[in-house]
């Protein structure tokens, strides 16, 4: 199953999971207009074949006293598969980094990343980001807030 051949229902089933992941069953069956088995076969299904990835907390990164949330562009100096491996093992090894995309455009990654100051940050970028020795270039952006986040 990819999301290419969901039908309409899998993909109301999708669209409320992600708005709600804890929302109980009967309430998603009656939503959808399934009763409650169905439903639950279909989320099983749906998480089997991997297009559900998993369920987690969404933090509300404003409400916190202390802490910074920055996205990071990264520009990396090759694009060797040995690049790419040296660079994917070094993020994986970073608590900081909270999320990494593979993107398309003028930069290659776009992270995630949260510590505790701007002296963190600086701490993190110098120390850490710009010792990954493929990162030939790095954009960072401080996040004000967010409008929508779904996911």
């Amino acid at each position: 199953m990819t999301i290419r051949n969901l039908d309409a229902i899998d993909r109301k089933i999708l669209s409320l999971l992600q708005v709600d992941g804890r929302i109980s069953n009967l309430e998603l069956a009656q939503q959808v207009g399934l009763s409650p088995t169905p439903c639950s076969r279909r989320v099983r299904k749906l998480e089997q074949s991997g297009v559900i990835t998993g369920y987690g907390a969404k933090v509300n990164l404003s409400d916190q006293k202390e802490g910074i949330t920055v996205q990071v562009s990264i520009r990396l100096a090759g694009q060797k598969p040995d690049d790419i491996d040296a660079f994917t093992d070094a993020i994986n090894l970073i608590p900081e980094i909270t999320e990494c995309l593979l993107v398309t455009g003028n930069v290659d990654y776009l992270l995630t990343v949260q510590t505790d100051s701007v002296e963190g940050l600086r701490n993190f970028v110098l120390s850490k980001l710009k010792n990954i020795p493929c990162v030939s270039e790095t954009t960072t952006m401080l996040i004000l807030g967010s409008i929508k986040n779904t996911k």
